[in-house]
C-alpha cells in the first residue's frame, strides 16, 4: 500500500532539519523491513508573524510504500517523540495514496496554508471529515506540526508543485546531454523554463557543470534549464544552501 508521510515542526535553531529527520526515518524504517520511501518534496507554507517557525515555515512529504501500515505507524509517532528536537512542536500526517481518491477537501486545507493562517482545530476538523484514510496525530510540545503536517501531506496528494530535497551534482566525467540522456540518468520526467513552462527536446544539448535543484510540478520530478551567457541551456544552478527545516 502507498502513503504520502508527512511531518512539520520537528526541529530547532541547532537541530538537524525537518526534511533530514524525515529522511533519517524513513531509513529506519526500511531497515527494520516496514517498507520504503521514495523523495522528500518540500511545501512552503504561509509566513507570518504569528505562525511559530525555525527559518522557513515548510513541511516536507515523502512518498512511502508499506505492506505493514500500522506498525509504521506506530513506529513513525515513536521516532518523532524520540528524535524530534526539544522545544518543537512536531506534527504527523499519513494519507493514503490511491488514484480513486478525491483529495479535495484536503487539498483545499493544504492551500490555505499556504496563504493564511489556520488553526490546530481546522486541521483536525478536515481531517475528521476525510474519512479513514487519513491519520493525523501529535508528538510532543503544542502539536502545532499537525497543522504543517496535513498540509504538506494534502498538497503532495493534490500534485501541487513544491521543491525536492537533495541536490543533483554534475558527473566528473560527463557533462554535455541530450534531454533523453539527462532524463534517464537523473530520473528527470519533465524541463521546464524558469516560467514554469515546458520546454520541448528540440535536439539541444545541455551542459551540466554546477549543481541544481529538481523540483515538483504537476505531479512529475522536473528540471529547470535556463540559458547561459554563451545561450546554452544549462540546468539552473542553485548556490548555497540553507537547512531546511
Amino acid at each position: 500500500m502507498k502513503y504520502f508521510v508527512c511531518i512539520d515542526d520537528t526541529d530547532n535553531a541547532d537541530s538537524i532539519g525537518t526534511g533530514q529527520l524525515l529522511e533519517e526515518m524513513c531509513f529506519e524504517a526500511k531497515s527494520r523491513r516496514l517498507g520504503k520511501g521514495g523523495f522528500i518534496v518540500r511545501y512552503q507554507l504561509f509566513i507570518h508573524d504569528d505562525i511559530p517557525y525555525t527559518s522557513h515555515n515548510s513541511s516536507m512529504c515523502i512518498d512511502f510504500e508499506t505492506d505493514a501500515p500500522e506498525e509504521f505507524a506506530a513506529f513513525a509517532a515513536d521516532y518523532l517523540e524520540k528524535n524530534s528536537a526539544e522545544g518543537s512542536d512536531p506534527g504527523l500526517c499519513i494519507l493514503k495514496d490511491s488514484p480513486e481518491i478525491d483529495y479535495s477537501p484536503l487539498f483545499d486545507f493544504g492551500i490555505r496554508a499556504t496563504k493564511e493562517i489556520v488553526t490546530k482545530e481546522e486541521a483536525y476538523a478536515a481531517a475528521n471529515a476525510f474519512g479513514d484514510g487519513v491519520r493525523l496525530s501529535e508528538h510532543g510540545g503544542t502539536g502545532l506540526g499537525v497543522i504543517g503536517a496535513l498540509a504538506g501531506a494534502a498538497l503532495r496528494a493534490g500534485r501541487a508543485g513544491g521543491r525536492i530535497k537533495g541536490k543533483l551534482f554534475p558527473p566528473e566525467d560527463e557533462n554535455v546531454f541530450t534531454f533523453k540522456a539527462f532524463a534517464e540518468k537523473f530520473g528527470i520526467g519533465q524541463f521546464v523554463d524558469e516560467d514554469e513552462k515546458i520546454l520541448p527536446d528540440t535536439g539541444e544539448k545541455i551542459e551540466f557543470f554546477f549543481p541544481t535543484k529538481k523540483l515538483y510540478i504537476d505531479g512529475k520530478v522536473t528540471a529547470m534549464l535556463v540559458r547561459n551567457e554563451n545561450g546554452v541551456l544549462i540546468p539552473k544552478p542553485k548556490k548555497g544552501k540553507k537547512k531546511d527545516v
